[in-house]
Formats: C-alpha cells, structure tokens, sequence
C-alpha cells in the first residue's frame, strides 16, 4: 500500500468543499496546501519528531542557524565525534570569554546553537533532537503526522478555508469538528497519568463574527428573593 501524500489530503478536502456547493470550489493549490500546513502546526506538539541534524562548523564561528527546524528539545550534541554538554543559557550570558579552550559545551538561544570554546574548521556536528513536523511544499510530499490524524487535519484545512470565503458558519462548523477531533487524539496519543499536565482544548480560537440570542433564559433567581 502506497504511503499518503498531500495531493491525497487535498483531493478530501475538495470533495468536501464540492459537497458543501458549487459555490465552495474555487481555492486555489496555495490556499488548501496553507491551510493544511496550519492544521500541522497547530498538531505539532501532539506529534512531535525524532530526528538527527548533522552540520559542518567554520572556523571562528561559534553560532549556527537552526531556522529551517522548529526544534523543541535537543536531546544531544556530539562535536567531532565526542558528546558535549548543554550549557544554561543565563550562566552563559554571564561568561566573560566564550571563545576560548576547547569546544566542549553549547547553548540554545532562540533558533540559533552556540558552541562555547574554539571551533576549529570542518568539525562535523551531529544533534538529536525533538522537531516539529516538516512544512509541506509539493503534491508528493508525505506528512509526518500519522494517518489517524488525517480527519483532524481535514477538518482545519474546510475551516480556514470557508473562512477565506467569509463563510463563518460553515467555518466554525469544521473548527468544532477539528477541536473535538484534537481532543480525542490526545487521549490517545498521551497516557492517563500524564493527562492531568496538558494545556485544556479551547474552541474559542476563533470568536464568532456574530453573536446570536437565544429564546431561553435561565432563572438563576427561582425564589424571586
């Protein structure tokens, strides 16, 4: 069985949106591949990756750029072949001299990794960390969610795009779907113990654009007292 692309999410997301009207056909590849990489990074902490970057160091320069990875944790760095330590960042920012002796500690600063010591040229770098999904670009790319959270993913995706097309009804519709959808892959992603520590699913991303009044009140004063 061949494994899904985004093509395949996006031809669902168009038989949805087809299946809503004729009105709703009209979003372009660039919309529905955006709004399915919103869905992804809305999901990414659910998901999180495990992967290895190697990098190649130049001599003098102790700060690398890690931009193209939302990078949640480094779990380990291993500088010319042997492992070195993670450094606090405030205790770093205290260092009189921080290019000195041999590289044997680094420090994360935003998106950035710095090695504290000299770095010699050509040193090869290799670094395990716990990343976000990758962003999807073309057709043929496969995300790195698992297939169970497809509906999740679908489900956003008719959300932002109704809501492209100022369709807030049908939008909030599909945002409630995706919330509950999100909801149910927690528990099923996070073990009972740990569920108590995770932040509490909100709807309200997104306020409504009108209010609505309801026919039916609630007497919060029964006894009139």
């Amino acid at each position: 069985m061949s494994r899904r692309t985004i093509e395949d999410l996006m031809k669902r997301i168009r038989e949805e949106l087809r299946a809503e009207g004729p009105d709703t056909a009209g979003y372009s590849d660039f919309i529905v591949i955006d709004a399915i990489n919103s869905a992804i990074a809305d999901l990414s902490e659910v998901f999180p990756v495990r992967d290895t970057i190697e990098l190649t160091t130049e001599v003098g320069q102790n700060t690398y750029d890690l931009s193209n990875y939302t990078i949640f944790d480094i779990i380990k760095v291993e500088y010319n072949g042997s492992l070195i330590n993670g450094y606090p960042l405030k205790d770093y920012l205290d260092l009189s001299i921080k290019d000195e002796g041999p590289v044997n500690r680094w420090v994360l600063w935003g998106n950035y990794l710095i090695f504290i010591g000299e770095v010699d040229e050509a040193v090869t770098v290799k670094l395990w960390v716990s990343r976000a999904p990758s962003k999807l670009e073309d057709k043929g790319d496969i995300p790195e969610t698992p297939s169970y959270a497809d509906e999740a993913i679908i489900a956003f995706a008719l959300s932002v795009c109704f809501r492209e097309s100022r369709s807030y009804d049908r939008a909030n519709y599909y945002y409630r779907l995706y919330v509950g959808q999100k909801s149910n892959i927690l528990r099923r992603a996070v073990p009972q113990g740990q569920r108590e520590s995770l932040p509490k699913m909100n709807d309200s991303y997104w306020k409504p654009h009108r209010s609505r009044r309801s026919g039916v009140r609630s007497d919060i004063n029964p006894g009139g007292s």
